[in-house]
């Protein structure tokens, strides 16, 4: 498993996300070495930002075959297009069409992107603890878990709330644990 930053992103915190990720997975980890934000994933529909999922499938044609998964950090804002159900654009389109986001990873999947961009915008941010749930969060979707319905479970949805990360725990709910074989 690689940490990656992207440039800009601030590299000290890396090594506290490593360990925790290592602590909730079970999991060795590498910390890469820094790239440049890919410009192909740049847009600039309501604000600049970069496509989480053209971000994702870049990193997926760089990643090493020696890791079995990535999970890249960056300050700059990220969006996606949110769906509905039936894969349409959610109403109203012009919110959903370039949602921003903190994180983004494909259920299952070999890379994940998290932004600080929207965690640390608040003067009460409590962004190291933020961004160490967004990154189990994230990691967790990679390695197959959807999205949780008990309340307290670092997967559950945010449902676009940044209090619903403030709320939940840093751990993965027992249920959860099993169904990715963790003890």
């Amino acid at each position: 498993m690689g940490l990656l930053p992207i440039q800009g992103f601030n590299e000290s915190l890396t090594d506290t996300i490593s360990k925790e990720l290592r602590d909730t997975y079970q999991i060795q980890t590498v910390i890469l070495k820094p790239i440049p934000m890919p410009e192909l994933a740049f847009i600039n529909l309501k604000t600049p930002r970069y496509r989480a999922d053209s971000l994702i499938s870049y990193l997926k044609k760089k990643k090493p075959d020696s890791l079995d998964h990535i999970i890249a950090f960056t300050e700059k804002d990220i969006s996606i297009t949110k769906r509905d159900k039936d894969g349409n654009v959610k109403e109203p389109e012009s919110k959903y069409k370039d949602w921003g986001v903190v994180g983004y990873g494909y259920k299952p999947g070999p890379v994940c992107i998290i932004s600080t961009f929207r965690i640390n915008e608040s003067p009460d941010s409590n962004m190291i603890t933020r961004l160490k749930k967004i990154a189990i969060h994230e990691l967790g979707h990679n390695f197959g878990l959807d999205h949780c319905k008990s309340e307290l479970c670092v997967m559950k949805d945010a449902a676009e709330n940044i209090k619903t990360i403030d709320r939940v725990n840093k751990e993965l709910c027992s249920a959860c644990k099993r169904k990715i074989d963790l003890n």
